[in-house]
């Protein structure tokens, strides 16, 4: 079985790809799960476009399908991650009043994982279209910068991977500022 999940996420096996959009889509619905990893990681088993196109389908497919369940069947554990996250309600205070760029600002900048953000855009009343737009827009430059830093780690190409990674520790601190500013 291992030797199964090994050949399909490194692109052995016929249609490869749709299994690892599909491990995408799960892994995505899941908060604190490895998608930077596992987005360098296909990217780098694939040509550029390619892997890009694998990770941000199955990224923002399996929000939307969370987005959907969180509006109509996971309400109740939606409002016990807010509840357990007092922070939140200044996110949830945004999203009340401009759903798009809320959705938007919590793909761009990691304030939140990005199940909390389809929990919460879920139970808020952010419209479907909205939140699919924002998403795509959102996630684009961080998923971006994860498929070309594997598909640089395979060519070789460190200063790249170098320049992605202060890009992506730039995210990471300013979603901390953030999240401490609303903590306050």
């Amino acid at each position: 079985m291992e030797q199964l999940i090994l050949d399909l996420v490194q692109n052995e096996k016929p249609y490869a790809w749709l299994y690892q959009f599909l491990i995408m889509v799960l892994v995505s619905m899941i908060p604190f799960a490895p998608i930077p990893v596992l987005a360098a990681y296909i990217s780098s088993h694939h040509d550029f476009m390619p892997g890009l196109m694998i990770n941000l389908l199955g990224t923002t497919t399996g929000s939307i399908i969370l987005f959907l369940l969180s509006k109509n069947l996971l309400r109740t554990v939606a409002l016990k991650y807010l509840t357990k996250h007092q922070y939140l309600m200044k996110y949830v205070e945004l999203i009340q009043t401009n759903g798009f760029l809320a959705v938007l600002l919590g793909r761009l900048i990691p304030i939140l994982p990005s199940a909390g953000v389809n929990l919460i855009a879920g139970i808020s009343n952010v419209h479907v279209i909205a939140f699919i737009a924002a998403t795509i827009l959102g996630k684009l430059p961080t998923i971006l910068a994860f498929s070309l830093a594997g598909h640089q780690i395979a060519s070789g190409n460190w200063d790249v991977v170098l320049i992605i990674a202060l890009y992506l520790i730039a995210l990471f601190l300013l979603g901390r500022k953030i999240k401490q500013k609303w903590a306050r």
